[in-house]
């Protein structure tokens, strides 16, 4: 089931399949000429009520695994020996305009989160820390508790904070993202620690196959990329053709008991928007669960909420992470 819409939270008194801000005569009219048009490609309208209240539906395929210690980033991040010196960093940095993770460096250097589209959600300078603490133990678990050894694919990178997170946990690191300036700042950022064991490149997700990347991965990190993609199913198989292990999954959700995915415009106009401009979807729980069946996955379950202490689009199940065993 696809949902067009621009408005879900206004016209008609609820959430339907098309949502248009229509306060003219005629409206029943538009309404049936467009169901019409619709079932000419074989699709169908229902309008769904859902209350702002509700607690989406989802379930876990699996009973989940017992709960695993807590664990804290490496945080402020470490410097190696004989590394810039604090003005160098400053200065470097001043040469990236935006920056979608703050950044802490040990001797007392940082830089905030600056975005050119400010967002209530991602703006929160905790934000990095809460989701790992939130989603990285089930993940560490799932290896036997350590990530050292473990190859591990982070795709969409961004600027590099889980890569680098993973690095200094001891993986072995592969990294990419469709922005070149992006890249730049996380081998910046990779500079100043001195981990050798993480490689970043520039890659457009479609370009992104074993081949390409050497082989497969123990782990595929696909963290805050499937909301901006226009085939999420299609992005879910590419990336379990990418590990022979687990996929860590965290995603921004369509809040729905049903299995919906709502489909909105997104232009590249910031660095935490899509690379191009276009379609971009969010599936609702009860849809990334049906993709997973249909991927055939050994197993996954939802990354229960141990505490309140978290970023408040998951509290307000606005996003959710998976653990995938594929």
């Amino acid at each position: 089931m696809l949902i067009f819409a621009q408005d879900y939270h206004e016209a008609w008194g609820q959430t339907s399949i098309f949502t248009f801000k229509l306060q003219v005569k005629g409206v029943s009219v538009i309404k049936k000429g467009i169901r019409t048009f619709l079932r000419h490609f074989g699709y169908e309208i229902h309008s769904i009520n859902i209350s702002p209240d509700e607690t989406p539906c989802g379930g876990n395929s699996a009973e989940l695994p017992a709960s695993p210690p807590s664990i804290d980033p490496v945080w402020p991040l470490p410097r190696r020996l004989g590394g810039p010196t604090d003005e160098e960093i400053r200065r470097e940095f001043t040469r990236h305009q935006f920056r979608h993770y703050p950044y802490a460096f040990e001797g007392g250097v940082s830089f905030p989160i600056h975005h050119a589209v400010p967002d209530a959600y991602i703006n929160a300078p905790e934000r990095h820390i809460q989701r790992f603490r939130h989603i990285m133990p089930y993940l560490i678990q799932s290896q036997q508790g350590s990530l050292k050894g473990k190859r591990i694919l982070d795709i969409a990178c961004n600027a590099g904070f889980w890569s680098i997170q993973c690095a200094l946990l001891g993986a072995e690191v592969v990294a990419f993202d469709a922005r070149p300036e992006l890249v730049k700042q996380a081998d910046l950022v990779k500079s100043i620690v001195g981990v050798n064991n993480v490689t970043f490149k520039v890659l457009d997700f479609k370009d992104m196959s074993p081949q390409t990347l050497n082989g497969t991965f123990d782990v595929a990190l696909n963290l805050g990329f499937l909301y901006h993609v226009s085939n999420p199913l299609e992005a879910l198989k590419q990336t379990k053709t990418m590990t022979r292990g687990n996929i860590l999954l965290d995603t921004a959700v369509f809040r729905s008991c049903n299995p919906i995915i709502q489909l909105r415009w997104e232009d590249p106009s910031d660095i935490w928007t899509a690379y191009r401009a276009g379609i971009v979807t969010f599936p609702s729980k009860r849809a990334v669960n049906l993709m997973l069946k249909h991927l055939d996955v050994s197993d996954w379950f939802e990354i229960p909420m141990r505490n309140s202490a978290l970023p408040r689009d998951y509290l307000e199940h606005r996003r959710v992470a998976w653990l995938i065993k594929v």
